[in-house]
């Protein structure tokens, strides 16, 4: 039991006192409580970074917290309705003017040095003796740090799902031709854009369209120009969009070179692109170099298995399966095709007089006359060596003829290259004419072909003879 307070009262009654006592500890210890209270919450209130509030019927301020709140004094916001500090879009609800009781709601208000600030507001009601409104009292605090925290994180996780999603999709496509197919669709999807395009630039700077996605590209937008502009600007790392027009433009490269650009539209009247849009974009083109790159290299591979390393026209095992290939359409059609074996007269001399080097020139050269004067259709390949093969598509043997001519014409081209002005470097040409549904097969037709050409080269050599027809036995 702790100590006692008691009251006394003396009364004189001669040479006696009347005295008369009274237990006020309850009393005693209640005034201390309270003055104690009083300064638990006036130190509370001082300290907090929350600031207390009280409004009255009007909505105007009748108590601030001493220290003030969002850069006022306290007496500058005393006095005024709340609403001059909240945004526009929260004074229909302000929980300033709270008829019930409200937990952390969050609303934007204006700071005194104009900044936007979300505030987190807990308050209740106030009602008169007769039950009348009578203002509101709360606690508020600025979560805007916090709120701001939260949606970095929020976006920087969602940037790790999106970035995660468009490096699977690319990742688990085989074929690398799929793979920017794949890419393009999944960046549009993943940032709600209309459409996107993906351009390829190549070793020379070329730049092409390599793939695209969703509605048509604006009109004015054009990808090759884009790709100068990001050029031109430098912008050569991801993390650098561009923006043109409602399109957002972000080069490729790997290994400091530009190789590609990934361009991506929105609608005209759509919402502007955020810095959110803007960092996957960044990770995207990444991804997308990386992706560029490997299918240049694929498509090397390819080239130097399907091609010949010194000409770029198609090697033996290719040219015979795109052979066999127009065999069966000419079957199909009905329509008849040549074959043309091609030897070189004299080249052995070439190398022997100048130099391997002159001779695979004098390869090249011929390798570029077949090239040119070859149809959509037509078939061009070295089978090795100085020996090349022509398959021309939809030709009778007076087209094979002419055009054999046309090629020995080439002789005179050819003459700066020979090594023995009485041998010069010359063509021998071999033709076969395919009949469709006769029952030949490609095997067949080559060796019609190539006997036809080695009775050239056995005879005056720098001409052309037509093989017998198949199944002649001639």
């Amino acid at each position: 039991q702790g100590p006692q307070t008691w009251e006394l009262t003396a009364v004189p009654l001669g040479e006696l006192v009347l005295v008369t006592g009274r237990d006020v500890s309850l009393a005693a210890n209640m005034r201390v409580a309270l003055a104690d209270s009083r300064r638990r919450y006036k130190d509370l209130v001082e300290i907090s970074s929350d600031f207390a509030w009280e409004t009255d019927r009007s909505g105007a301020f009748v108590f601030v917290s001493p220290r003030g709140a969002l850069g006022f004094a306290a007496e500058q916001l005393v006095g005024r309705d709340a609403s001059f500090i909240l945004d526009d879009s929260a004074s229909e609800s302000s929980p300033f003017a709270a008829r019930r009781r409200t937990e952390q709601q969050q609303v934007w208000v204006r700071a005194a040095d104009g900044a936007a600030r979300c505030v987190s507001v807990s308050a209740i009601p106030l009602f008169d003796g007769n039950g009348a409104y009578a203002g509101a009292r709360g606690l508020a605090r600025d979560v805007t740090e916090a709120l701001q925290r939260d949606t970095a994180l929020a976006e920087a996780q969602n940037r790790e799902r999106l970035a995660a999603y468009l490096t699977r999709t690319i990742r688990d496509e085989v074929q690398p031709e799929a793979m920017l197919g794949a890419a393009v669709g999944a960046i549009t999807r993943a940032l709600g854009a209309a459409g996107a395009m993906i351009w390829r630039v190549d070793n020379n700077g070329a730049p092409s369209r390599a793939a695209e996605f969703g509605e048509p590209a604006p009109a004015d937008l054009d990808g090759a120009a884009v790709i100068e502009q990001l050029r031109a600007s430098a912008r050569m790392r991801g993390d650098a969009p561009l923006e043109v027009g409602p399109a957002l433009a972000v080069a490729a490269s790997y290994r400091q070179a530009l190789n590609g650009a990934a361009i991506l539209w929105r609608a005209p009247d759509a919402l502007g692109w955020s810095a959110s849009d803007r960092a996957v974009v960044g990770d995207f083109a990444g991804q997308l170099g990386i992706a560029l790159a490997q299918l240049e290299q694929h498509e090397a591979l390819a080239r130097l298995a399907r091609n010949d390393a010194l000409t770029g026209l198609y090697n033996r095992r290719t040219f015979n399966e795109l052979l066999e290939q127009r065999l069966a359409q000419a079957d199909r059609s009905g329509r008849c095709g040549a074959l043309l074996f091609i030897d070189l007269d004299n080249f052995k001399l070439v190398n022997d007089r100048f130099s391997h080097q002159r001779g695979d020139e004098a390869l090249k050269c011929v390798a570029d006359k077949l090239r040119q004067g070859s149809r959509v259709g037509d078939v061009v390949a070295r089978l090795g060596g100085d020996e090349f093969a022509l398959w021309l598509e939809d030709i009778d043997e007076a087209g094979a003829v002419a055009k054999a001519r046309l090629l020995l014409a080439f002789n005179v081209e050819l003459a700066p290259f020979s090594g023995d002005e009485k041998r010069p470097l010359g063509l021998s040409v071999g033709i076969a004419i395919y009949v469709p549904r006769q029952g030949e097969n490609a095997a067949a037709l080559i060796l019609r072909a190539d006997a036809a050409m080695y009775r050239v080269k056995h005879g005056a050599k720098n001409g052309f003879a037509v093989a017998s027809p198949a199944g002649s036995g001639a």
